[in-house]
């Protein structure tokens, strides 16, 4: 669900497209098992010899999201210098308190940042390279004029990047700005779209993200995607984070627009590795929101288990290796103690 890894394979006699071998690890491979009972029925047709899914692959795609994350780069950089320029009309604490409140989980990496370039740094987590609104916001907000023109023309060069890329041809490109630290289970959210990724492009999976506007305040971005041959037709899984904190609100929210998102193809809402909603299902829209919540206190208190045995057992990993550690360290000074007899006998 985090980032998927990128296999090229170029070759000079090829003039107009690449073999692209996407090479699915075992790991990735359960968790799409477990994100949909149809992924079982890959077309064997569309794998080689070695199981991996063969998808054509443009020579200059690669190169097209190169330049995009160069571009966001340089807007960052040049966003940042307008906001030092400006340090001398706002308190920085200030900023780190409203990022702060945007984004909770960003508290503990700001506290110890003593300049705005660092701030934004922080920020940077909550963007990708088609995606600048937290930084757009935060330059609304202290009135730092000078920045609105230069994200106003990324936007635009983000806009036309994402409605000329096909879905199919963003297979295991990352998004993300910045690697995502490690996160709970329960904060791993995946739609499943019932999309033939030749006929869509990345603008459209922003569309359909779109409609769940009340949480664009929360970090609720694109982070990758995965797109797997599924029975007759294909499925575009996009893997998004949400803080623990608003998985309650994004499930109000995904529920509240469901019929939208379903006629836009929505097939599949995972939040963790429990399914929320399914194509199959229908959301009385008599559902008291009691009973709702219900739902939702259950589902995080199941997450929230699942999450706190692997944390335990990653406690366990850390105590045995630091023993072991240890141990080591005892052995080498018995081993030095040894030496240092033998040369005085």
């Amino acid at each position: 669900m985090y980032g998927l890894g990128k296999h090229f394979n170029y070759d000079d006699d090829v003039t107009e497209n690449e073999i692209f071998l996407a090479k699915r690890n075992r790991n990735s491979q359960q968790r799409s098992m477990s994100i949909s009972s149809e992924s079982s029925s890959l077309d064997g047709n569309e794998m080689d010899n070695h199981g991996d899914h063969k998808i054509l692959f443009p020579r200059d795609m690669r190169q097209k999201f190169q330049e995009m994350r160069l571009k966001f780069v340089s807007t960052f950089s040049q966003v940042q210098r307008k906001f030092d320029i400006k340090k001398n009309f706002f308190e920085i604490d200030e900023v780190k308190k409203f990022i702060g409140d945007w984004f909770p989980d960003l508290k503990p990496q700001l506290s110890d940042k003593t300049t705005i370039g660092k701030v934004l740094d922080a920020l940077k987590r909550k963007c990708n390279i088609i995606n600048l609104r937290p930084l757009e916001a935060l330059a609304f907000e202290f009135n730092i004029e000078d920045a609105i023109p230069i994200i106003k023309s990324f936007k635009e060069e983000a806009k036309d990047f994402s409605n000329s890329v096909s879905v199919s041809l963003c297979l295991g490109e990352e998004l993300q700005a910045v690697a995502t630290p490690s996160r709970l289970l329960c904060e791993t959210v995946v739609f499943v779209l019932n999309w033939d990724p030749e006929k869509h492009t990345l603008q459209d999976i922003n569309d359909v993200l779109d409609e769940l506007e009340p949480l664009n305040r929360f970090d609720y971005h694109l982070q990758s995607l995965q797109v797997d041959k599924i029975g007759r037709g294909n499925s575009v899984v996009v893997t998004c984070y949400c803080p623990a904190e608003y998985t309650g609100s994004l499930i109000m929210a995904v529920l509240g627009k469901v019929d939208t998102m379903q006629s836009k193809g929505l097939k599949e809402f995972i939040l963790g590795n429990c399914t929320v909603w399914h194509t199959t299902q229908v959301v009385s829209k008599n559902t008291e929101e009691t009973d709702l919540q219900a739902q939702i206190n259950n589902l995080k208190a199941s997450l929230g288990e699942k999450d706190e045995r692997i944390m335990a057992t990653e406690a366990e990993l850390a105590k045995f290796k630091e023993l072991s550690e240890n141990r080591l360290k005892e052995i080498e000074t018995l081993q030095k103690d040894l030496k240092e007899s033998q040369r005085i006998n």
